[in-house]
């Protein structure tokens, strides 16, 4: 038996209230997620096949002009070389060609522009790279819950933890539209 113990001081704290979870908690893929750990607060896909599936989240941590192809990204996003991204569900998504961590933020190298995006927007994982006309940007997974405690990931383990349908956040960084698909959290 091995025993680790871990202190955890830089992670935020989001959950004021917990309602209603899931019962006995839920599995999540970690094969498919970056990082190392996922955060409380994070947004979960309804179960398919047993499993559930982060909604990946980065919040924008630098403003971005409209022909850049790098973002700074806040910690705690769980993005990966490979995944696409949006800004907004209908228009354009963009590939992850690098991502460069940093001690404060992450420095990811998207495969084309998305366009001007302020300081605290988001980035949120797409089903597959679109350009915005002919194919439309779209959620790859739908929001389902909120995870209620922070773990850590480790490659080739289960993760498992509690999921939350119905709860308080506060400062729990989501976009407005994946937020609206969460209709029992209400985030301050």
């Amino acid at each position: 038996m091995t025993v680790k113990r871990r202190r955890d001081d830089r992670t935020p704290r989001v959950l004021m209230h917990r309602v209603a979870d899931v019962r006995g908690g839920v599995s999540v893929n970690v094969t498919e997620l970056g990082g190392d750990y996922l955060r409380e607060g994070t947004v979960l896909s309804a179960p398919v096949n047993g499993i559930c599936h982060v909604v990946k989240v980065a919040q924008v941590a630098a403003a971005v002009e409209d022909a850049a192809t790098t973002v700074k990204v806040s910690k705690f996003h769980n993005l990966k070389v490979g995944d696409a991204v949006l800004t907004a569900t209908g228009g354009v998504a963009v590939t992850i060609k690098a991502i460069e961590e940093g001690k404060t933020y992450d420095t990811l190298t998207l495969s084309a522009t998305l366009g001007a995006i302020a300081k605290d927007g988001f980035l949120v994982e797409a089903k597959v790279a679109a350009d915005g006309t002919k194919t439309k940007g779209e959620l790859k997974y739908e929001p389902f819950a909120v995870n209620g405690t922070g773990k850590p990931v480790i490659q080739g383990t289960n993760l498992d933890t509690d999921a939350w349908l119905i709860a308080v956040t506060k400062g729990n960084p989501l976009p407005g539209f994946v937020a609206d698909k969460l209709k029992g959290i209400i985030n301050y």
